[in-house]
């Protein structure tokens, strides 16, 4: 076989190998076998995306369920026709809340980002004694939609089926009064028994809730709160690491002894 025979050949096969780029859209409103979309979800997918009339993509509606969608121009604007329901499994069956101290905004945004990555269920952002951010209402609107915009886009590029729940800031005693789990703890630095261990002891818990403190670490007045919450304090072992490194670390550990990683 000559060798522009093996060029065209080769070339062919990774023409063939090319997959395009699967879209992803949150649907605004799903009406029996079409998909309403937003108007800043109709303004990514046609005018960033460039996704054309007749293309298809995915539909979630943040509730489990997922829809291969084809592009159309309907009296309302852009809109998806059903083509089908897809299967899919990307659901972690343990059930995971982070209460992070709100910390740098940056710092914030990335631990958002990558906790919705990595099969979060609910963050809620929490005041603690130490806690350094402060907003007031104002800043606290922008900054919750920024934080559910963070949440969107990680929901759609992880390709996950169920919208993680971001709650408004709360106090670190109101969090401790309200929520419940089978395992509980907080990381500290200074105090507590090894993650490892406690895992071993809890290997049927299927709910958890974790807390990270902020940049300058937990109160005294902070610990006595968990104590008298029956909170598990922990340690992940003798490196020291930054706050925005510690939920990341959970989480991984967390769905890889009781979770789906791995």
């Amino acid at each position: 076989m000559g060798s522009e025979r093996l060029g065209l050949l080769a070339t062919n096969a990774r023409q063939s190998v090319i997959l395009k780029p699967v879209h992803r859209v949150i649907a605004l409103q799903i009406e029996e076998d079409r998909v309403l979309l937003s108007e800043d979800e109709s303004h990514h997918l046609v005018r960033v995306l460039r996704v054309r009339p007749g293309d298809t993509f995915l539909a979630h509606d943040g509730k489990g369920s997922i829809f291969r969608c084809r592009l159309v121009r309907g009296p309302e604007g852009w809109q998806g026709d059903i083509v089908e329901k897809v299967e899919s499994q990307t659901e972690s069956a343990f059930s995971i809340c982070l209460a992070q101290s709100l910390i740098k905004k940056d710092r914030f945004e990335w631990v958002i980002q990558k906790a919705v990555e990595l099969g979060i269920d609910q963050i809620v952002p929490v005041i603690s004694w130490r806690t350094e951010v402060r907003l007031d209402e104002g800043g606290l609107s922008h900054k919750m939609q920024r934080w559910q915009k963070i949440v969107a886009e990680a929901f759609k590029q992880s390709g996950r089926q169920v919208l993680p729940t971001l709650h408004m800031p709360v106090p670190l005693e109101a969090f401790l009064q309200n929520w419940s789990a089978e395992l509980r703890f907080v990381l500290d630095e200074a105090e507590g028994t090894r993650l490892r261990s406690l895992l071993e002891e809890k290997r049927t818990a299927r709910s958890c809730y974790f807390l990270v403190g902020p940049e300058g670490g937990w109160d005294e007045r902070d610990r006595q709160l968990f104590a008298a919450h029956g909170v598990t304090a922990v340690q992940l072992g003798k490196r020291v690491l930054r706050t925005e490194t510690c939920p990341i670390t959970v989480l991984s550990i967390l769905q890889y002894e009781l979770g789906d990683l791995g």
